[in-house]
Parts: C-alpha cells; structure tokens; sequence
C-alpha cells in the first residue's frame, strides 16, 4: 500500500515537472511595439506628477514621452537604449526603479542598524544599572563628604 502512494506522488511528481519545463520552454512571441511601449512607460516617472509613471499619467509630458516611446520603439531601437535616452534626457531620478541595487537594500541596513544600537543601549544599560548602588544614594567620595562637613561648619560659625 506505501509503494503505491510513493509511486503515485513520484508520478505526479515528474508529471509537473514536466509541465513546468514545457511552459520554460515553449516559443514566446514577440511583444508587440504597443506592449513594448506600455512596458518602457510604466519604468519612467512623469516629469509633471512624479509619483505616478508615464504609462499611469494623463499629463502633456507624459503623452509626449509615450509618443517618443512609441517612436523609438517603432524604429528598433532596444530596451536599454530607450531607457538610457531618457536618463540621458531628464537625469536618472526620470526611472521609477532605481538603477543601483545598493538603494533597495538601504531602508532594510538602516533598520538593522537602528535594531542594533537598541540592543546595545538595552544591554549597556543593564550593566550600568547593575553596577549603580541598589540604595538609590549617590555615591559621595569620603574626602568630598569632609570638604561638605567643612564648608557647612564655616558657615554656621
């Protein structure tokens, strides 16, 4: 009775196996210059909104960038080209993603850092608290408490 259920979770096992190395390998059409055009819009950012792409605004600017778009992919031009002319155009802050991965991982360093410094203030804390005297008394050196004493006897005097 096991080897039936372990031969039919092989069997399904090859069985999507296959399937998905079908759907890797099966011929992809080409995009269309209007789907090529609509991927490169949604990467910019409207110069006139900024937080909404080219593809999402209804401005002038960004009509005029999927006009050009539209263009330039229409005249074979790649990806990257189309994109570095628009960086070339409006500076780099014109890419919704930022170019650099480095910047994707900053919010997540800046967080591990903050974790950390809380960490340490929490366990310095602790040892200064330990080490503090548990009457809650200052501690007063004795040569500081006879300069006390002196002064006070001088002024009662």
């Amino acid at each position: 009775m096991k080897r039936i259920g372990l031969l039919a979770a092989l069997v399904a096992l090859v069985a999507a196996g296959a399937v998905l190395a079908a759907l890797a390998l099966a011929p992809r059409s080409e995009p269309t210059i209007a789907e090529r055009t609509q991927m490169l819009a949604a990467e910019l950012r409207c110069p006139d909104c900024q937080s909404l792409s080219v593809a999402e605004s209804r401005t002038q600017a960004a009509a005029a960038i999927r006009t050009e778009i539209e263009r330039q992919v229409a005249a074979g031009k790649s990806n990257e080209l189309i994109r570095r002319y628009f960086v070339d155009s409006y500076g780099a802050w014109i890419l919704l993603a930022p170019p650099d991965p480095l910047v994707w991982w900053l919010p997540a360093l800046a967080i591990g850092a903050g974790i950390a410094a809380l960490a340490a203030w929490f366990r310095f804390g602790r040892t200064r608290a330990r080490a503090a005297p548990p009457s809650g008394e200052p501690v007063v050196a004795d040569a500081d408490r006879q300069r006390i004493h002196d002064e006070l006897e001088a002024l009662d005097g």
